[in-house]
């Protein structure tokens, strides 16, 4: 993910608890802000990960997760960027980070979440998606972006059900999924 530009400062999402998914009460587990002090939480959360996972979500370029990148991970600019992670509720354990880094023009962002696959299919995923998107218009960006593995279902199916447009990449595995953001003014349509 790449991010060269500042965005006008903007308090950092507030913890709150999951929105309620079936199967899932809101006293489980808490979303907030990644912050200084969570990468032991998120490297155990990366080695959690199948090779699968890994390969869906890094492309497989990456086999391991060090204390220095873990570091710049959780150590994001927060009025700039947006690093999100959900936690248990004792807040030892991350369940599913989601992230978007503002691209050069900086009214343009790039985003990529990952949910621990003993948490999947519980709506954390949609939940990341969400305050995301919410961010991202309240800050004034214009589009979301992401790029996905055509393999990758149930993130393609989660992109498709939040409106954002899903173009192949020709030649490779690879699909642009979009999103043009209303301004935070602009009604919402449904």
């Amino acid at each position: 993910m790449r991010g060269l530009t500042r965005a006008r400062p903007v308090k950092s999402p507030a913890k709150q608890p999951t929105r309620r998914s079936p199967g899932t009460a809101d006293a489980l587990r808490r979303l907030r802000a990644l912050a200084p002090g969570d990468e032991s939480r998120l490297q155990e959360f990366f080695h959690s990960h199948t090779l699968d996972t890994i390969y869906e979500r890094y492309g497989g370029l990456v086999a391991t997760m060090t204390t220095e990148r873990a570091h710049e991970l959780v150590g994001v600019d927060q009025t700039r960027d947006c690093a999100l992670a959900i936690f248990s509720r004792d807040g030892r354990t991350i369940h599913a980070v989601g992230r978007y880094c503002l691209d050069a023009a900086g009214d343009t962002a790039e985003l990529a979440f990952v949910v621990r696959e003993n948490q999947r299919h519980q709506g954390l995923g949609t939940t990341l998606l969400q305050q995301l998107i919410g961010t991202a218009r309240n800050r004034g960006l214009k589009r979301l972006w992401a790029q996905v593995n055509t393999h990758n279902a149930a993130m393609l199916g989660i992109f498709r059900r939040h409106g954002f447009t899903i173009v192949p990449e020709p030649g490779i595995a690879l699909v642009n999924a979009t999103l043009v953001l209303p301004s935070p003014a602009s009604p919402v349509r449904s």
